[in-house]
């Protein structure tokens, strides 16, 4: 679905979508943001799911930033946004959720889910802003911290087009 998707200049980054090849460069931005990050293995097996897709920003030629989701023709589920923490806080992850957002509207994608640690509120406060509502809670989620995951949804249709 997301195969014609090329390389598309967002300000001053480069969006494009990864690839199997890119296992190694997204495993180690992962490593650099999460404390139970996916290995370079998990990323190789599931670039070979047809359902599995990975986009990133790159500056100067770097990986700076990626958003990670499994996707059927009418709902996405959104896995892993990462950004490397010395380019947070200027925009890097907005702008790829939202070129994210934008592509699953243009084509059908109905609806976008995805889970958020409790207390991750650059992260909750950033997914309100984009439109996301939660709609639950999944109790003692995250086995690292026992932590609650907060459950989000977004109706793509209702996106408006100052987004795209």
């Amino acid at each position: 679905m997301f195969a014609k998707i090329g390389p598309l200049e967002a300000d001053e980054y480069v969006f494009f979508r990864l690839e199997k090849k890119d296992s190694a460069e997204v495993a180690a931005l992962e490593k650099k943001c999460f404390s139970t990050p996916w290995t370079e293995k998990e990323f190789s097996l599931s670039f070979d799911q047809k359902i599995f897709e990975v986009f990133g920003l790159k500056k100067n030629d770097i990986l700076v930033a990626y958003i990670a989701m499994y996707h059927t023709e009418d709902e996405l589920e959104i896995l892993n946004i990462a950004t490397d923490p010395k380019h947070r806080r200027n925009g890097a992850g907005k702008r790829l959720l939202a070129l994210m957002l934008c592509i699953g509207q243009k084509l059908g994608i109905q609806q976008a889910f995805l889970e958020v640690r409790r207390t991750n509120i650059p992260a909750i406060n950033l997914y309100e802003q984009m439109c996301f509502s939660q709609i639950g809670v999944r109790k003692k989620y995250y086995k690292d911290t026992g932590e609650d995951a907060l459950l989000y949804k977004c109706n793509l249709a209702d996106l408006s087009d100052c987004l795209c």
